[in-house]
């Protein structure tokens, strides 16, 4: 697999037609405005943000970043001292901030540094520029363009920030809670569950299944093929698991090649009804959706709580059956008592 993308370089790809778009209007603005040193200066802004580009989309995105700040600096030190504060180009600063917060490859002193350096510069153009002089449209509509791209471009940055942290908080949340290999529940998360139907049977008094599975000579399937093709049993186990379930139920993988099955409002002989259904499921598709010769099966101890004994009796009791079933013969489904 892949190494994923690095954050600063989908950033990069997001804010460089704005940047691009932007320079390109400037050309002739500033040409309009009498400043033909600017003008020059804003087609080699263009050709940094299309060679920024570029190395962004060759995997280079540090030395894109590094660019695309160097030439937004650069920039808006020649334009507020040529044409004053009040043209607005300072505002261009503010968004490199975050900007290369963004890298996670430079480390925290860098991007300090970077962070104290802007500010010092937007402190040193306040003191140090000419006041400048806003007349005519062209300059008008300049000084509220350098407002409103520096603002697009950081609402941008913000976007992107918040879309990366909510989903990286999905996937750490999705990631407590499912096994990676087969995108079930964990053992732990089935554990919440079945303890949320105890009480629920407690409130209303409604039974539910339990149903424990095993891939039969799992281990030899480990020894003969290798661990690859033994995850890609599991995981095909788990696409006919969640294929073979109602909507509410669920299924964990409960630990190796175990699978334990939660199904709610369920009696026993409704657990034992679905169970033979997947055994035959496993047994029909199973060896085709994992790639081998040879059939590949699972035995099934079932049980339900029903408020005759306890969640941990219960489990015991499924366990059981499980066993039980693999002493007879395997590919079976057992009831538990």
């Amino acid at each position: 697999m892949s190494a994923p993308l690095a954050r600063i370089s989908v950033v990069i790809r997001n804010v460089v037609w704005v940047g691009i778009v932007a320079h390109a209007g400037f050309v002739p603005m500033f040409w309009l405005l009498g400043h033909p040193l600017l003008a020059a200066f804003n087609v080699l802004s263009v050709a940094s943000w299309v060679a920024a580009r570029q190395f962004n989309r060759r995997g280079h995105s540090t030395v894109a970043m590094w660019l695309l700040v160097g030439e937004v600096s650069a920039h808006a030190l020649l334009a507020v001292m040529t044409l004053g504060w009040a043209s607005g180009f300072q505002y261009y600063l503010i968004p490199l901030i975050p900007f290369v917060m963004f890298n996670d490859r430079l480390g925290m002193k860098v991007v300090a540094g970077v962070s104290v350096t802007v500010c010092f510069a937007f402190l040193g153009l306040h003191a140090l520029a000419p006041a400048g002089d806003v007349a005519g449209p062209v300059a008008v509509a300049q000084t509220y363009a350098n407002i409103v791209i520096p603002f697009l471009a950081l609402a941008l940055v913000s976007v992107y920030f918040r879309v990366a942290s909510t989903t990286a908080e999905q996937y750490l949340a999705r990631m407590a809670l499912t096994d990676p290999l087969t995108g079930l529940l964990n053992r732990r998360r089935m554990d919440e569950r079945l303890e949320e139907e105890r009480s629920r049977f407690e409130r209303s008094g409604r039974a539910f299944g339990v149903i424990l599975a095993d891939v039969d000579h799992f281990k030899s399937i480990n020894d003969s093929y290798g661990h690859e093709v033994g995850d890609r049993v599991l995981r095909a186990v788990a696409s006919v698991l969640k294929q073979g379930l109602r909507g509410q139920d669920e299924a964990a993988r409960w630990g190796g090649e175990e699978f334990l099955l939660l199904l709610p409002d369920t009696h026993q002989q409704g657990a034992r009804d679905v169970a033979d259904r997947l055994r035959e499921a496993i047994e029909r598709q199973l060896t085709e959706l994992a790639g081998l010769s040879k059939p590949v099966t699972m035995t099934f101890g079932v049980t339900a709580f029903a408020g005759s004994h306890t969640l941990e009796a219960c489990l015991k009791s499924a366990d059981a059956a499980m066993y039980a079933g693999k002493r007879s013969g395997r590919n079976r489904v057992v009831d538990g008592v």
